[in-house]
């Protein structure tokens, strides 16, 4: 079997990890795997392209003379420098069929072979090579993996691993993704939740497969010991596990310790996945915790095991990330209670799991209390898998199983697959239930809002007279927030930012005023905060995005999903991801309340920061819509109070604001002298 993946084998990959691992015991059960794959090694390269170019085509004959039971010719082992989970004494050709190429995705780097040099060669390894079923592995659109289903020539299995940059890929590819769907013979999902993700976008049914480990069973901690194995003398300690580009989520977790070091807990040890760190080195503890932060290095997972055994919780990629899966289910095979980040994704990893306690990154102690949790749980346990058809034979429900019964399972998918080619009778999967973000309701329509010390009221989407549809003055704007008791507002007006400056002129020390404009482009409405120049409308999103960067400020998307306004497509805010910092969740004038539901899952599914605002365009509307949030100076402090807040709504008739908008507008410009 040809087992495909689209990430680059030279740099560390939860995906790559997965097929090295299934990959060896595939060997072991007799059977004869091969990945195919691209890389960013120029020596592993040109070795490689000597192998597949025509006429010699040596790959082909080297596969041909492959005997079942007999080792690997030694050729198509990887090379010393080819990097990677495996190297030659593991016995499994690595294939590297072209380069890879980076790209960043919610801050994340991911290396994606690309099918613009690979085409030719990839597709006569698939016709040629004799492979009984092609495997591919997160099959992004445009991949080395997506390119595979359509150049197979052999029963096609699909893994959907839901990593960060599969999720975006699957948003923007679904069209035509789902265009060869039906090509698909059999399709895996790795957790709970991605049946119902997928059904969303692409429908049909999947097996559910858990990501398997190669560390020993919960068995191996001794029944009734404590987490940490040892007498109560020795130093409780908190396992973080930092693989891949996981910088951010280190360092919001040391962050959030030096706020507040949880009691329960006497010792943080990271294990640094040395390959990970030689490109993106860790930073080092801050100075307040270094006495409690223990630092160790690891190649492989096994050696892992001693680590998750001692530890007497297990903290799960603070923000999530494509290792989480992994973790965690190398957590649960040792027994280790888990912590994780309260993601709608994660909340179906372990379900029924008593030691698993989910935590809010933005929240100051929501980790102490996590922790406290998942320790006072009696263990993990296998949830039942309710009898369904495809799922209770496979053990789908347990995160850790062993390599070798997932190897298993997947062995019966591919013995599935090779029963029957045609397409199967699918039938459709739920929709998935999307967890809403946490909102502060207040009711009161009249009268001045108090924050706590140190928190004030921000309302980050509002208008004044220099807005063509709206006749506050800016004086009065500055004067009814006052009497509001906001204590930052965004002037955002359309196309304009005169109106703005003079807002921070005007403001007086307790009231925070961003200059701010919300520009129309050619795709529809952005707001751009912390501006100092004006940026002209009409030109294409990307272009006002990169301007909005230029002067240092922040992308804002407003009112995204209003389908009565001009918003950027949902394709277009996928493809930009990377460069907005905020979508409004939560906009006053929303007409259907839809609207602002579908932006929280937006924001939720791309752990995009989520803002609020009255966009109001008369003086009753301020503050209808705004955020409780710690006092910031600048966009930076900005960012960070935004991942604490609160969004707070003051309900009036959305009726009443629209009329009354609608007469002051028509009145100013039927008696423009008045």
């Amino acid at each position: 079997m040809a087992l495909v993946t689209p990430f680059s084998w030279a740099r560390p990959c939860a995906v790559n990890r997965h097929v090295a691992d299934l990959s060896r015991e595939l060997l072991s059960r007799g059977h004869q795997p091969v990945i195919l794959t691209s890389s960013d090694e120029a020596g592993e390269l040109r070795r490689m392209r000597a192998l597949t170019r025509r006429p010699a085509e040596a790959v082909l004959g080297l596969l041909s003379s492959w005997e079942r039971g007999s080792p690997a010719p030694e050729r198509l082992l990887p090379g010393a420098r080819a990097g990677g989970p495996l190297n030659a004494a593991d016995g499994i050709p690595v294939i590297a069929l072209g380069r890879s190429f980076a790209f960043r995705v919610n801050g994340s780097v991911s290396s994606i072979g690309l099918p613009v040099d690979v085409l030719s060669r990839l597709e006569r390894v698939l016709v040629g090579g004799g492979f009984d079923v092609v495997h591919v592995h997160e099959p992004l659109a445009p991949s080395l993996s997506f390119t595979a289903i359509r150049e197979a020539r052999s029963p096609v299995v699909a893994t959907f691993h839901l990593t960060p940059a599969g999720l975006v890929a699957y948003e923007i590819g679904a069209p035509v993704l789902s265009r060869f769907y039906r090509l698909l013979d059999e399709r895996i999902v790795t957790c709970r939740p991605a049946p119902s993700v997928l059904a969303e976008r692409l429908g049909g049914a999947y097996h559910l497969v858990p990501l398997g480990t190669r560390i020993g069973p919960a068995s191996a901690r001794p029944s009734g010991a404590s987490p940490g194995g040892g007498p109560e003398a020795e130093p409780r300690v908190a396992l973080y596990v930092y693989r891949g580009d996981d910088s951010r989520g280190l360092r919001t977790l040391m962050r959030t310790l030096s706020t507040a070091f949880p009691s329960t807990i006497d010792l943080l040890r990271v294990a640094v996945h040395a390959p990970s760190a030689e490109l993106w080195p860790p930073r080092r503890a801050p100075r307040a915790l270094r006495s409690r932060v223990e630092w160790v290095d690891f190649n492989d997972p096994v050696e892992l095991a001693a680590s998750f055994a001692e530890a007497s919780v297990t903290i799960l990629p603070f923000l999530g990330g494509e290792w989480l899966l992994q973790t965690a289910a190398e957590a649960l095979a040792s027994g280790s209670p888990i912590v994780a980040p309260d993601l709608p994704l994660v909340r179906g990893i372990a379900q029924n799991m008593s030691n698993v306690a989910y935590f809010d990154p933005g929240r100051e102690g929501s980790l102490g209390t996590a922790m406290q949790s998942a320790l006072e749980g009696p263990g993990p346990g296998v949830e039942d898998a309710g009898g369904e058809e495809d799922v209770a034979d496979l053990l789908a429900c347990d995160m850790g199983l062993h390599m070798r019964e997932v190897a298993g399972s997947v062995v019966k998918i591919y013995r599935r697959s090779l029963e029957r080619r045609a397409e199967s009778g699918a039938r459709e999967v739920g929709v998935p239930a999307v967890a809403r973000p946490r909102r502060r309701l207040d009711r009161r329509a009249s009268g001045p809002i108090v924050a706590p010390g140190g928190w004030i009221h921000a309302d980050l989407h509002m208008h004044t007279s220099h807005s063509r549809d709206c006749t506050s003055s800016v004086e009065d704007v500055i004067a009814t927030a006052h009497e509001v008791g906001l204590g930052a507002i965004a002037v955002t007006d359309h196309n304009a930012i005169e109106g703005a400056r003079l807002a921070r002129e005007l403001a007086g020390d307790d009231l925070f005023v961003i200059v701010a404009e919300e520009v129309m482009t050619q795709q529809g409405e952005v707001i751009g905060l912390f501006l100092e120049e004006l940026i002209p409308k009409g030109l294409t999103f990307d272009e006002t995005l990169s301007l909005i960067k230029e002067q240092g400020g922040l992308v804002y998307v407003p009112h995204p999903f209003d389908r009565l306004r001009t918003t950027p497509s949902y394709q277009t805010m996928v493809a930009n991801l990377h460069r907005i910092d905020v979508i409004e969740t939560y906009n006053a004038r929303n007409m259907l309340p839809q609207f602002n539901l579908t932006a929280e899952r937006f924001a939720v599914k791309y752990n995009v920061a989520a803002g609020a605002g009255s966009d109001a365009h008369v003086l009753p509307g301020l503050g209808t819509a705004m955020l409780r949030m710690p006092r910031f100076d600048g966009p930076e402090s900005f960012m960070t109070a935004l991942r604490e807040a609160d969004i707070v709504t003051r309900r009036k008739s959305l009726f009443y604001l629209q009329s009354l908008k609608f007469l002051r507008s028509t009145l100013d410009y039927v008696t423009p002298g008045s």
